[in-house]
């Protein structure tokens, strides 16, 4: 059986299975046009998964008939999970830890670096929000045995990395020098911070052979100042606690999709929005015996990669030039063009004294950029800031520019790059006026 006719097979399984027994689907039903249509065209039939609907019916209507759900969280084979979200929309989740890392391992095969070294037992520092892993949040400081679970060392206990102090910093590179990690994973806000007070420091750390980025957008103006310090293969890898691993940045920069674990509908936006290569991804998870989430609405903005076969040589799936942010952070320009987190990073990364970026709209028309940068670079930073956002989003939008000592996290610790502070109805993305 060749692999496009095994994904199709898990497709359609997979399918079949939810419509017929998982209580969560049953209103689904009448949308399906039955097995003699292509299993694409089926799929492309039916309504989206959305996180209302899985509030809506949590815990018990995505758990397939004759799971114990009781049984399953006392004797630990599951347990739950809350999303970190970065835009007030978290979920909780019947989480299956199994099957989230048989996704992980699966997606470490799409990266030639991360294939040779990510064994499954190899040691692992994570750098990120305690509220997003490890242990959890805590007043009390843990030690670094507290903060070891598994293979996983937890480096970071506070939730804003403005708030580290030298001795933070120090404690982390010499638990670093301790532990000796393999791969270092990292959420890339975090980690440039971290990056940035080492060199300032003059620290010498341990370098791990790779480094994952992964729990938010991995802006460039971040990488900049992680190479700095680390000079290991930089690996973008994507996914949530609803869909496991989905994509995965391969050698040659490009995300391929975990055909082995998971189906993704990408759903263009319309033409004059960037579409039929921008638009959203529809995660349908393979394998996973506790939770059914079909055609799951990530909230991502994704953008196909249209340069023909990758260098790599993998062809299995969705091949993405990039991963853009968030839907919810996408703006608009005076003229209505959509303008994604990952067209402002582009265009502000060319800006090398700038270390960090997050765009306000109290309002329409007005834009407040607050900007991160190097010692004594301030006003010029400003400067080139304030004529790029003016280049992008048109004169005619109010705009101002303010460099200030840090940025603002969301209550789970992610920071988002761009926030509306008024509706915006971005389903004109894809969808076409009546």
């Amino acid at each position: 059986m060749n692999s496009r006719a095994h994904y199709d097979r898990l497709s359609r399984d997979t399918l079949d299975e939810a419509l017929a027994r998982i209580p969560g689907y049953a209103a689904w039903r009448s949308f399906d046009p039955g097995p003699s249509v292509p299993i694409d065209q089926r799929y492309a039939a039916l309504p989206i998964l959305t996180k209302q609907e899985l509030r809506d019916h949590f815990p018990l209507g995505f758990i397939p008939p004759g799971r114990d759900l009781p049984a399953g969280l006392n004797n630990g084979e599951v347990e739950y999970a809350r999303t970190s979200g970065s835009t007030d929309d978290e979920v909780t989740l019947v989480f299956h830890a199994p099957w989230w890392e048989a996704s992980e391992k699966a997606a470490w095969q799409l990266n030639d670096h991360a294939r040779q070294i990510a064994t499954g037992t190899h040691r692992e520092a994570v750098l990120a929000s305690p509220r997003c892993v490890g242990p959890g949040y805590t007043e009390r400081p843990l030690s670094m045995e507290e903060r070891t679970l598994g293979r996983h060392l937890y480096l970071n206990q506070q939730i804003n990395p403005a708030t580290w102090t030298p001795a933070d910093i120090r404690r982390m590179v010499e638990e670093l020098n301790r532990y000796q990690p393999v791969v270092l994973e990292a959420d890339a806000a975090y980690l440039a911070f971290f990056t940035r007070r080492v060199a300032e420091l003059g620290f010498a750390v341990h370098q791990p052979q790779l480094v994952f980025l992964t729990y938010s957008f991995p802006s460039r103006v971040y990488r900049h100042q992680i190479r700095r310090v680390f000079t290991a293969p930089m690996v973008s890898s994507y996914g949530s606690t609803e869909t496991g691993h989905v994509f995965m940045e391969c050698e040659a920069g490009r995300l391929h999709q975990n055909t082995a674990h998971c189906r993704v509908d990408f759903q263009p936006w319309l033409p004059r929005y960037g579409g039929p290569t921008r638009g959203r991804m529809l995660v349908t998870v393979f394998h996973n015996p506790w939770f059914a989430v079909l055609r799951f609405d990530t909230g991502d903005v994704a953008t196909l990669d249209t340069r023909g076969p990758c260098p790599c040589g993998r062809t299995e799936g969705l091949t993405l030039a990039s991963i853009d942010g968030r839907t919810q952070d996408v703006t608009y320009s005076s003229d209505g063009r959509a303008i994604t987190v990952e067209d402002l990073d582009v265009a502000l990364a060319g800006i090398r004294t700038l270390t960090g970026w997050q765009l306000d709209l109290p309002e329409p028309m007005f834009l407040r950029l607050h900007i991160l940068t190097e010692r004594d670079a301030a006003e010029p930073t400003r400067k080139a800031a304030h004529e790029i956002l003016e280049w992008i989003y048109g004169a005619e939008m109010r705009i101002e520019v303010a460099a200030v000592p840090s940025l603002q996290p969301e209550r789970s610790g992610k920071f988002r790059f761009a926030r509306t502070a008024f509706p915006v109805d971005h389903a004109r993305l894809w969808n076409t006026p009546p």
